[in-house]
C-alpha cells in the first residue's frame, strides 16, 4: 500500500505539473509536489545551472525563506547539490555526518545565508539530490531534506525522487521553450512598438531597462556610448568604458553574450554584454549592469539575445539617415568646388538650410586614404567604416559641414566662426583629426593624410580652399611622407612648386648647386648641409658651428670650399636668394 500511495503520488504530481506552460507556476508547483513524493521529506530547493557564470542558483524553495535561498549560488562541486552537479547521478545523504560532510566545503557567506533562510544553522540528518538530465547535460539539482532525527531516506526514495525528476525535467524543458517563446515575443513587441514611431534608440534603450528592471546601455563598435536607459547610468558607462575598456573589446570580438562579475563605482555587478550584430557587420554592444546579489532571469536573457536585432536596426537607420543627408551635401560640394557659384548652387543650399551669412566662414579639408596594397573590395569595405566614423565625429560638430567622398578622397567643407583667425581653425580641425586617423589606424588599420585649405569669407571662394588642400596633400604625398597633415599656412613658399614641372625644378638645382652635390658625392663631405644650416643662421659662423657641433675654423674652411665651387667670393644677396631657392626645391623634390 506504502507504494502504492507514493506511486500515486507521482502520478498526480506529473500531471499537476503538466498542467501548465508557464514556467514560474511549474517551478512553484514543481517544488511543492516533490513533498508529496518523498514522504516525511520537510524542505525543498530547486537549483538551476546557469551555464553564462558557471553557477547553481537557487530557483524555488519550500520549508526555505526564498528572500534569502535567491541570493545562494554554488559552484559546481560546491555543496550537496554542486557535487551532485558535476556526477550526474542521484545521491544519499543518509546521516548528519554525511550531509555535514557534503555542505563542508560551502563559503562561509553561503552557510550564512543557508542559516538566514533556515531560521537557524542546521544541517539536514538526511537528505536526497537527484540531477535534472536533459539530452545528457545538466541543467539543474533538486534536493530534499529530513531534519527530524528519526526518519531517513533509502534506496527507495532515491529511486522515486529520480523518476519524479525525469518528468519534472521533461515539464521544465515545455515551460521554459514556452516562456522563451512569450517572454521573447512581448520584449521585441515592445521594443518594435517603440521604435516603429521612430522613438529613436534612447526610448528602446529605456523600454528594455524597464521591461527587466535593470540600467542598460548601448556602446557602438568603437565602445562610444551612444544610449542609457536613464541619466544616473551615465557615469556607470562612463566609467565601465574607462575601467574595463579590455573586456568589452573582448566581447565585441567574441560576437557572442558574455557575462562577468566586476566591481565599479565601489559596488559590485554581473556585466553582461550581448554584441549587437548582423550577418554584415558589427554595430556595438548592448550592456546590461546586474547589481551582486541578484541575477539577470535566464527567459530575459534569451529574449535579449533575440531582441537586438532591433538595436541593430535602429543604429543602421540612424547610420543610413546621416549618411545620406551628408549624402546630398556631397553633391552640394562637388559643384561648389568644381563648378562657378551660382544661383542654382544658392537654392540647393537653401534646401538643406545652409544659409551663407556674415558671421560664417569656410574651409575646405581632404582626407586621402594611404593604402595601396589592399585589393579593391578590402579598400572599399574599410573606407565604408573610416566613413561612419567620419559621419559620427562631423555630425558633433557645432556647424554644418559638407562631405563629398570619391574613391580614395574624402572632402570635406567645414563651416567656422568670422571671429576665428586662421590659426585657431587649424587648430580645431587637426583636434578632430586626429581622432579620425587615430581611429581609421588602430580600428581599420588604414594611413590617412590630411590637407587644410585656406580659410575663405565667401562660398564663392571655397573651390580656392579645395585646391590649396589638394597642395597639402599633394605635398605630404611628395615631400613630407612622415607627416599626416599638413595646413595652407605650413605650405609656405612651397605651393609656388607644386605647379611647376618636377624635371624643370631638378634641372634648376643642379644648375644652382650640382657642382657643391658632385663634390660631397666624391669627397664625401657636407658641404651642402652647412651651406643650407649657414643661410638659415642668417650667415652666422658662430651659430652654424653650434648647431653642427663643428669649431667655428670648419665653417670656415667649409664656406671656402663652397665659394670656390661656387666660383664667387662672398655670398651676396641674389646669390644667397639664388641658393635658398633651390635647397628649398631639393626638400620639395625629398632629394
Amino acid at each position: 500500500m506504502k507504494s502504492e500511495k507514493k506511486l500515486m503520488s507521482l502520478i498526480n504530481s506529473v500531471r499537476v505539473l503538466n498542467s501548465t506552460r508557464d514556467l514560474s507556476a511549474v517551478l512553484e508547483q514543481l517544488i511543492r509536489e516533490v513533498l508529496n513524493v518523498i514522504g516525511g521529506a520537510n524542505a525543498s530547493v530547486l537549483f538551476l545551472y546557469d551555464e553564462q557564470s558557471d553557477m547553481l542558483y537557487a530557483k524555488s524553495a519550500i520549508g526555505f525563506d526564498m528572500e534569502y535561498m535567491k541570493e545562494i549560488q554554488l559552484h559546481p562541486g560546491e555543496g550537496m547539490s554542486g557535487r551532485t552537479f558535476l556526477s550526474k547521478e542521484g545521491k544519499i545523504f543518509s546521516s548528519l555526518a554525511d550531509t555535514a560532510y557534503g555542505m563542508s566545503n560551502i563559503s562561509s557567506e553561503t552557510e550564512e545565508t543557508y542559516a538566514r533562510s533556515l531560521g537557524r544553522m542546521e544541517y539536514p540528518v538526511s537528505a536526497i539530490c537527484v540531477p535534472l538530465i536533459s539530452n545528457g547535460d545538466c541543467i539543474g539539482v533538486l534536493t530534499v531534506d529530513i531534519y527530524e532525527e528519526d526518519i531517513h531516506f533509502d534506496e527507495s526514495d532515491l529511486e522515486l525522487l529520480e523518476t519524479f525528476a525525469g518528468q519534472a525535467t521533461i515539464a521544465i524543458e515545455n515551460a521554459t521553450l514556452f516562456s522563451q517563446n512569450e517572454r521573447t515575443k512581448r520584449i521585441h513587441e515592445e521594443l518594435s512598438r517603440v521604435s516603429l514611431p521612430k522613438g529613436g534608440l534612447k526610448d528602446i534603450t529605456a523600454s528594455l531597462s524597464n521591461l527587466i528592471e535593470k540600467p542598460v546601455m548601448v556602446f557602438n563598435e568603437l565602445l562610444e556610448n551612444l544610449a542609457v536607459s536613464e541619466p544616473r547610468v551615465f557615469s556607470l558607462a562612463k566609467n565601465l568604458r574607462t575601467s574595463f575598456t579590455t573586456l568589452l573589446d573582448s566581447s565585441l570580438s567574441q560576437g557572442e553574450p558574455t557575462s562577468q562579475q566586476i566591481f565599479l563605482e565601489g559596488k559590485g555587478y554581473t556585466v553582461y554584454n550581448f554584441p549587437i550584430h548582423t550577418e554584415v557587420r558589427s554595430f556595438g554592444l548592448l550592456t546590461i549592469l546586474v547589481a551582486e546579489g541578484t541575477n539577470l532571469d535566464p527567459l530575459d536573457r534569451f529574449a535579449i539575445e533575440q531582441a537586438v536585432t532591433v538595436f541593430a536596426m535602429e543604429i543602421d537607420r540612424q547610420e543610413r539617415l546621416v549618411a545620406e543627408d551628408f549624402s546630398y551635401s556631397g553633391s552640394i560640394l562637388e559643384r561648389l568646388i568644381h563648378d562657378p557659384y551660382d544661383d542654382l548652387s544658392s537654392i540647393n543650399l537653401a534646401k538643406i538650410n545652409f544659409p551663407e551669412l556674415d558671421q560664417h566662414h569656410y574651409v575646405v579639408a581632404q582626407l586621402y586614404i594611404k593604402h595601396p596594397l589592399l585589393a579593391f573590395e578590402k579598400i572599399s569595405d574599410k573606407k565604408q567604416q573610416l566613413m561612419r566614423i567620419i559621419y559620427r565625429e562631423v555630425s558633433r560638430l557645432p556647424y554644418k559641414t559638407l562631405v563629398y567622398d570619391r574613391n580614395l578622397e574624402v572632402t570635406m567643407m567645414f563651416t567656422v566662426s568670422a571671429g576665428l583667425d586662421e590659426n585657431q581653425v587649424y587648430q580645431q580641425l587637426e583636434k578632430l583629426f586626429k581622432t579620425i586617423i587615430k581611429l581609421g589606424e588602430e580600428q581599420l588599420e588604414l594611413t590617412n593624410n590630411v590637407g587644410f585649405g585656406q580659410v575663405v569669407e565667401k562660398l564663392k571662394h571655397v573651390h580656392l580652399s579645395y585646391h590649396d588642400a589638394k597642395r597639402c596633400i599633394d605635398f605630404l604625398q611628395s615631400t613630407y611622407k612622415e607627416k599626416q597633415m599638413l595646413n595652407y599656412q605650413q605650405l609656405g613658399p612651397y605651393r609656388l612648386f607644386l605647379k611647376m614641372d618636377r624635371k624643370e625644378l631638378r634641372d634648376y638645382t643642379n644648375e644652382v648647386l650640382g657642382e657643391i652635390r658632385r663634390y660631397d658625392n666624391i669627397n664625401e663631405t657636407e658641404l651642402l648641409q652647412t651651406l643650407k644650416t649657414y643661410l638659415d643662421t642668417n650667415q652666422s659662423m658662430t651659430q652654424s658651428a653650434k648647431e653642427l657641433y663643428v669649431h667655428v675654423n670648419t665653417i670656415k674652411y667649409r664656406l671656402k670650399t663652397i665659394y670656390d665651387q661656387l666660383g664667387v667670393e662672398k655670398l651676396n644677396g641674389k646669390k644667397a636668394f639664388e641658393l635658398q631657392l633651390g635647397l628649398s626645391i631639393l626638400e620639395y623634390l625629398d632629394e
